[in-house]
């Protein structure tokens, strides 16, 4: 497979978990779209739990890794393994936007922290970008994998 028809079913298998989820769960999609940081689906998370959302947020990094593990003992399917891995393992970054960051607001609201959870939430995002950046960008100077400087500079634009 392609490793643009490798990305597009990664993505697709991606959402496709957070749909799933969503739908067992009986919460509404709002909208969806395109953006610089790739697809978003926007859910109406207003009458449910943290729980519940936090198990949406999980299910598309899981349909991922489902996916890669499923790829791995398929012949041809690397590629697309390889993607769905990779996509799976980012979006669990603690960053606002990513799957990761709503998990992480979803528990900290669970907690005795929870008035504090969009604040703790948001510095959190904050911190572990400028990280991923100062790490890519050490990379990039080194001369050792320019693309991870693209896509940091991606998730910075992104918060």
């Amino acid at each position: 497979m392609s490793g643009i028809l490798s990305l597009l079913a990664a993505v697709a298998l991606h959402e496709g978990g957070h749909l799933a989820a969503a739908r067992l769960l009986g919460i509404p999609v709002r909208r969806g779209g395109g953006s610089i940081g790739g697809l978003r689906l926007v859910f109406d998370f207003s009458r449910t739990g943290y729980l519940r959302e936090a198990a949406v947020h999980l299910a598309g990094p899981l349909a991922g890794f489902f996916g890669a593990a499923t790829a791995s003992r398929v012949p041809g399917l690397g590629t697309f393994g390889g993607i769905s891995l990779l996509c799976a393992a980012v979006n669990l970054l603690p960053c606002e936007g990513l799957d990761g960051g709503g998990i992480l607001r979803c528990l900290l609201n669970r907690s005795p922290a929870g008035i504090h959870a969009d604040g703790i939430a948001r510095f959190v995002s904050h911190a572990v970008r400028l990280l991923f950046w100062l790490f890519a960008a050490r990379e990039g100077l080194r001369g050792e994998n320019i693309s991870i400087v693209l896509f940091a500079s991606v998730l910075m634009l992104c918060s």
